[in-house]
C-alpha cells in the first residue's frame, strides 16, 4: 500500500519507474490513517519529550522562568517537524499520486497532534489547552478522511 493517497483517477508518469497504476483509490478509512503523518508526530513526541524532560517542562503549566534555550529547542523541533513533514511526503510519492494537497492537510495534521501531545512549545507560551486539544485534532483527523485528492 503506497504512504500517500491513492487519488479516484489514476494516470501513469513519464519518467517514474514506480507507479500506482493498477491500485485502488483510498477510501475512507484509508485516506484517514494516510492524512496523519504518524512518522513526524512520532519524530516530534520523542524528540520533544526528551527537552521537556532535560529542562523539566512537563506540566500543562509553568510556573517558572523557562531558559532560552529550551525555548529555541521547542521551536527547532517544531520547525523541523512543519517543514519536513511535507517534504518526507514528497519523497515517499508514486508517480500519479497527488502530494501537495496530501501534504498541506498532513502539515496542519502534525500542528494539531504535536498541540494535542502537549508540545513544549504550545506550554511555554501558555497556549495549550486539554480542552482545545481533545477537540482540535480528532476532529481535523475525522474532517479531513472525507478529502479526495484529484489526479495530478
Amino acid at each position: 500500500m503506497p504512504r500517500l493517497v491513492v487519488p479516484t483517477d489514476i494516470t501513469k508518469g513519464k519518467f517514474a519507474s514506480k507507479t500506482i497504476d493498477n491500485v485502488p483509490a483510498d477510501d475512507y478509512k484509508d485516506r484517514l490513517v494516510k492524512y496523519i503523518p504518524a512518522e513526524s508526530v512520532a519524530f516530534y513526541a520523542l524528540v520533544d519529550k526528551i527537552v521537556a524532560s532535560h529542562y523539566k517542562l512537563e506540566g500543562s503549566s509553568l510556573t517558572t522562568p523557562v531558559p532560552e534555550a529550551a525555548i529555541t529547542l521547542s521551536w527547532l523541533i517544531f520547525g523541523i517537524g512543519v517543514i519536513g513533514t511535507p517534504f518526507y511526503l514528497k519523497r515517499q510519492k508514486l508517480s500519479g499520486q497527488p502530494w501537495k494537497l496530501h501534504a498541506g492537510i498532513s502539515t496542519i495534521a502534525f500542528v494539531l497532534w504535536a498541540y494535542t501531545l502537549s508540545g513544549t512549545v504550545f506550554l511555554i507560551y501558555g497556549w495549550y489547552s486539554v480542552f482545545m486539544a481533545g477537540l482540535l485534532a480528532p476532529i481535523f483527523t475525522f474532517i479531513a478522511g472525507f478529502i479526495e485528492p484529484k489526479p495530478e
